[in-house]
Order: C-alpha cells, then sequence, then structure tokens
C-alpha cells in the first residue's frame, strides 16, 4: 500500500446530528481527536435535546483540550429531526465533503486520512460508503462486519452504481458526500423518513458517481437484541411515523414506505423506470433486515408484516421469501448467527443477484498534514 504526500490536502467536516448523548458523544469526539489527519473540522448540531448544555460543555472541552483541532457546537432552534439536522448539517459545514457520524458512534484509526485519499484521488466523486462494524454499545466488543465487498470499488455515475449504493447508505456512521453536491440537492420533500441520505445518494451518484472503501472506517453501536434507545418521534415532523425508545410494527413499515417513496421519486426524477426496479430488486435480495426487525413479536404479527412488506413491493425475489421462512421456522438468533458466520468466511457480504460491483481499485493512503 502506496502512501502519498497531498500538497493541498481535502478539507473534511465531520458532521455530528446530536441528540440526548453527551456521554455516547464524548467517546465519538475522543475517537475522531486522535486522527492522523489534520485538515478537518468537527461540527457537532443539537437538535435543541433537554441535554443540549451537557452537549455544549463536552464540545468545549474538547475545543478547549485540543486547541490544533476545529470543533464547532451548533443548536438548532428547535427540533428539526433527524433529516433537518442532517441536511443542517450540510449548510453549516465548510469542507469539501461531509462524514457524517452519529453521536454514539466511534470512528476508526486512520478513517479521515482514509477517506481524504479517496477524494485526493477522485476528483469531483459524489458519494463515498464504508466498510463498519456493529458493535456492542458499552463492551464495544465488535458483534458484526458489513463489508460489502474484498476490495476498493470505483462506481460510475448511473443507474447501476444507484442501485448498489442507495440500501447501502442507510447506516450513516462514516457516510460520505459531496458538500457542494448535497447542498444543491437540498430539500425538505423527505423529512420524517429518516433517510435524507437515500435521497441524495440517488440524486449526487446519478450523475457523479461513488466509491467504496474496503477498510473499516466506522463503529456503530448498539444494544443486545436490537432494544431501541432512539429518539426518532421526538420531532412534530416524525410523530406520524415513529416512537421515541420504541419499536412498533407500524414504525418499520414506516421506515419501509420511506424507501419505496424515495425510490419512486428517484425514478420520476431521473425519468427512468428502470431506477425504481433496480432500487427495488436490492431491498428485496437484502431484505434481512427489514424482516428480522419484527420476528421477535409473535408468530401471527411476523406473517402481517410480512405480507405487508410484500405488499409495499419489497418481496420481488426469492430471496425475501427466503429470509421469511427461515425467519418463521428457526428464529431471528439462529439466523443472524448464520448470516454473521457466513460473512465471515466470505469476508464480505454475499453478492446477491446481478449486484454490480463498480470497477476494482488499488488502495492507497494520505499521509498527516
Amino acid at each position: 500500500m502506496t502512501i502519498k504526500n497531498v500538497a493541498s490536502p481535502v478539507f473534511l467536516s465531520v458532521c455530528i446530528p446530536s441528540f440526548n448523548r453527551p456521554g455516547y458523544l464524548k467517546d465519538l469526539l475522543q475517537s475522531i481527536a486522535l486522527q492522523d489527519y489534520a485538515n478537518f473540522e468537527v461540527v457537532v448540531c443539537d437538535d435543541a435535546s433537554p441535554l443540549t448544555q451537557d452537549i455544549e460543555k463536552v464540545v468545549a472541552g474538547f475545543t478547549k483540550n485540543y486547541p490544533d483541532k476545529r470543533f464547532r457546537f451548533i443548536r438548532n432552534p428547535q427540533t428539526l429531526g433527524y433529516d433537518g439536522n442532517f441536511r443542517g448539517l450540510i449548510e453549516h459545514a465548510k469542507g469539501d465533503y461531509c462524514v457524517y457520524m452519529g453521536d454514539d458512534d466511534l470512528l476508526c484509526p486512520g478513517a479521515l486520512s482514509r477517506i481524504a485519499c479517496v477524494v485526493h484521488e477522485n476528483p469531483g466523486i459524489g458519494v463515498i460508503l464504508r466498510s463498519w462494524a456493529m458493535a456492542e454499545r458499552e463492551t464495544k466488543k465488535v458483534i458484526e462486519e458489513f463489508r460489502y465487498f474484498d476490495g476498493d470499488r470505483l462506481f460510475e455515475p448511473g443507474i447501476k452504481s444507484i442501485k448498489t449504493l442507495f440500501r447501502r447508505s442507510v447506516a450513516i456512521a462514516g457516510y460520505t458526500i459531496n458538500r457542494k453536491l448535497a447542498a444543491q440537492a437540498g430539500t425538505e420533500r423527505f423529512d420524517g423518513t429518516l433517510l435524507y441520505q437515500l435521497y441524495l445518494t440517488g440524486i449526487v451518484a446519478y450523475n457523479h458517481g461513488g466509491y467504496y472503501i474496503s477498510d473499516r472506517i466506522a463503529i456503530m453501536r448498539k444494544d443486545q437484541n436490537q432494544k431501541p434507545t432512539h429518539f426518532f418521534g421526538t420531532a412534530e415532523v416524525e410523530k406520524k411515523r415513529f416512537k421515541p425508545g420504541k419499536l412498533p410494527m407500524d414504525a418499520s413499515l414506516n421506515f419501509v414506505e420511506g424507501m419505496v417513496e424515495i425510490a419512486e421519486y428517484l425514478s420520476r426524477y431521473h425519468h427512468d423506470e428502470g431506477v425504481y426496479k433496480a432500487l427495488m430488486t436490492d431491498l428485496a435480495n437484502y431484505s434481512y433486515p427489514l424482516l428480522s426487525v419484527q420476528r421477535d413479536n409473535g408468530f401471527i404479527p411476523f406473517i402481517r408484516y410480512f405480507n405487508t412488506l410484500r405488499k409495499l413491493g419489497v418481496g420481488t425475489t426469492y430471496f425475501y421469501y427466503l429470509y421469511f421462512f427461515a425467519l418463521l421456522l428457526f428464529g431471528r438468533k439462529a439466523c443472524t448467527k448464520l448470516i454473521v458466520k457466513i460473512k465471515k468466511m466470505l469476508g464480505r457480504t454475499p453478492a446477491l443477484g446481478d449486484l454490480y460491483s463498480g470497477k476494482s481499485i488499488e488502495t492507497s493512503k494520505v499521509s498527516a498534514q
């Protein structure tokens, strides 16, 4: 792996939509402060949460302890919700690219150097996805790896790239996007879906393509047994779809409806019916997470949930039915363990259907400056 010096290093904005998690935010900021890349800023935007003063103190502490770093705290005058806060960070950021992190995530060592190198070697690239891991919240022990391909990949502009990048943009830990292009695409149309980044990926990657980093860039911390600890549903725009700290069946259905809504819009926007079909096919091929999240709520409710998702258009491939029957017969824990084992054996997520894997790229790193 070669090391390249960059005369004018890329300026990155690490964007953190924050709400009520000062303790976990401190862990995240520490992982950012220790990065080996120098040309970045950190923008924490608190969404008018009850613990906003505690969050501001955490950021102020890092500003004091790391005077050579750029830490900024912003507070929304009212709670905008996930999508509004996500979009607002693009407006507040000053970097060439926005690197998003959930306020309870962790940034892996060398992550910003890796991202900066990709941008330097692929000027104008639209979206950057990455490998990431899910870890137990308190122990930080890695539970599952999400490595989509066995090496770096460059995705050319067009429908094929959107199909690959769309669903894989759901997790925001390390999600990176061209700030100017994202600002140009700004809209409130999908506020309340919790999926604004999917919309941005579908707009930006169509004309500017994307890139996949095979190294682990971020860690997403989760509670055991998928226990929900989120605050989605606090903002007015989210209340009809979600409930804070809960994950009832209608919330999962609303989440999928949001994905379908965005897929339909992208198809109209690009004047190509093939966009919607491609996105729904990939969604069906990798629908296990959408199904498994409701498996433990009872046998009959799960069947109803399966049928409702199918009516939404998700059940377009046999993989959807395979996941359903496996979950029905063996349960979520056993199925998840099997999937994790398969991914470990392969070293990546299995390629299903006619998944476009982009162009293989030899990796390199940019030196910290």
